[in-house]
């Protein structure tokens, strides 16, 4: 999979996820220069740009541990998701504030993965799984995944997790049983590690 497929299938999810449940999809600019920072993508209100070819590939060494629909997803079809949520924790504000301050400390659920610098980034990364392998998140974070299931109810990923991660190298889909049987023992649920 190259980073141009990545991006072209993550366009198509944002936008098939956006229209299936409402949701005024934002503007997507793609950058194909050097980002001029260290990140491959950033949202401000309604726009979201994305640099590419400075995202991950697939990959399984450490760095590059990531692929499309798994808990760590910095491809740009991950990242796409990511920074979607990013736009509705924005735009469609709860209670007055944003879903990312209410329903961390609402749901008591773990962070997925090590980039949860703040509330924002908790949600924007619940929020991704939640558009590219929502059965995913529905096994390991059972709270997050209802309370987004019950404001956005439609999906636009309906395969089951181990469909979703079927072309994956066998590392994502054991590591993806191993977090699944974790976040099944109620001591260790809380208390699961994010995954960097």
């Amino acid at each position: 999979m190259t980073r141009e497929t990545l991006y072209a299938e993550g366009l198509a999810l944002l936008t098939r996820w956006c229209v299936l449940n409402g949701v005024e999809a934002p503007e997507v600019k793609a950058w194909y220069t050097d980002a001029p920072f260290d990140a491959c993508a950033y949202y401000r209100h309604g726009l979201i740009n994305i640099w590419p070819k400075e995202c991950s590939t697939v990959g399984t060494s450490p760095r590059q541990w990531s692929y499309p629909g798994y808990v760590v997803d910095r491809t740009p079809y991950g990242v796409l998701q990511h920074e979607l949520g990013h736009h509705v924790d924005e735009a469609y504000n709860y209670r007055g504030g944003t879903y990312s301050s209410a329903w961390r400390e609402e749901t008591g659920e773990a962070p997925l993965t090590g980039y949860h610098t703040n509330d924002m980034e908790w949600f924007a990364e619940h929020f991704r799984l939640f558009v590219t392998n929502p059965d995913l998140l529905e096994k390991l974070r059972p709270k997050t995944w209802k309370k987004l299931a019950m404001k956005w109810p439609m999906r636009a990923e309906m395969r089951r997790w181990e469909e979703v991660l079927s072309g994956a190298h066998e590392r994502w889909r054991q590591a993806a049983i191993n977090k699944i049987q974790a976040a099944k023992r109620p001591s260790q649920g809380a208390l699961f590690h994010a995954e960097r």
